[in-house]
């Protein structure tokens, strides 16, 4: 499908997901946050929905098993969706989803530059008003393998991922190649270019830092009321699917050593919310013009 196309190519150029994928990937280990919790404000512009979300994340110390790593994480995200005067009569005034998720990153060392790593990462997303069944249970996965390039200066690296994925993008659950490119330079410059993850940072000192990046937020839920529109056909309700892509800059400000505050501001290139029926088929679209989003959020990471 086209949709798929679109957003399969936004993942590879502007890369950090949210939402049915989770676990940060293809991250260097100095990047990547032991806990975050970042909280994005309805901007109340569009007359059609307002957005709203929180997420948050808590990673575990490693396990170190001889040549076997495995990291540990747990999340929870809440996607809120405030409709306007145009939305059908079916949907409540505010539609509140969940994302309860853990991913288990399982990373195998074949000798100091190689690796192979396995990342599994199951999620139940959902209102969960009800009761919850097997279809708000999803899992994704990624399995690829790892080299590490080294230089004469022992603060600047690069590594190079490919594989494959088992995604959930856009409604549907596809497979698609992993490539991924990361480099450390001078502990100045860090980057990662590919899928599924796309910054660049800038390091000005010990307490400021500066990352421009891409992001995915893509999510698909059940809808658990099982209500018949009042279309030509009585067609039934099944879900909805959220997708927005953006690009924008983040800044970093530690507070010490290890905690820090954060405030990104991104701009949506492509935004779309769609209500599904039992075949898939588009019940109701609301298309969303491009607009933009600020973020602000607390984290912590004793490794940079």
């Amino acid at each position: 499908m086209c949709r798929n196309k679109i957003v399969i190519l936004a993942i590879f150029l502007l890369g950090k997901v949210y939402g049915q994928v989770t676990g940060d990937v293809f991250v260097l280990n100095k990047d990547r946050d032991m806990f975050y919790l970042h909280y994005t404000p309805e901007i109340n512009n569009n007359v059609l929905y307002d957005y709203e979300r929180i997420s948050g994340k808590l990673g575990f110390k490693p396990i170190f098993l001889k040549k076997l790593t495995l990291f540990n994480t747990l999340g929870m995200d809440y996607h809120s969706i405030s409709f306007g005067k145009e939305s059908p009569s079916f949907l409540a005034n505010k539609e509140q989803y969940y994302n309860v998720n853990y991913s288990l990153l399982a990373q195998y060392r074949i000798s100091r530059n190689w690796s192979i790593n396995t990342l599994i990462m199951p999620h139940l997303v959902g209102n969960f008003n009800q009761k919850i069944t097997v279809d708000d249970f999803k899992i994704n996965g990624i399995l690829f393998a790892e080299k590490r390039f080294n230089t004469k200066n022992k603060n600047t690296y690069f590594t190079l991922a490919f594989g494959l994925g088992y995604l959930t993008l856009s409604g549907e659950n596809t497979i698609n190649p992993v490539v991924n490119i990361m480099g450390n330079i001078k502990n100045k410059i860090s980057f990662a270019i590919g899928l599924p993850n796309t910054y660049v940072k800038y390091n000005f000192n010990d307490k400021h830092s500066l990352k421009v990046l891409g992001d995915l937020n893509d999510f698909t839920t059940r809808i658990n009321t099982r209500v018949i529109v009042n279309q030509p056909d009585y067609q039934k309700v099944k879900r909805s699917v959220f997708t927005t892509v953006s690009v924008g800059a983040e800044y970093n400000y530690w507070l010490n050593k290890s905690i820090g505050v954060m405030l990104r501001a991104t701009y949506s290139l492509f935004e779309k919310y769609e209500i599904q029926n039992i075949d898939d088929a588009i019940l109701f679209d609301f298309s969303s013009p491009s607009k933009a989003y600020l973020s602000v959020g607390i984290k912590i990471n004793p490794f940079r």
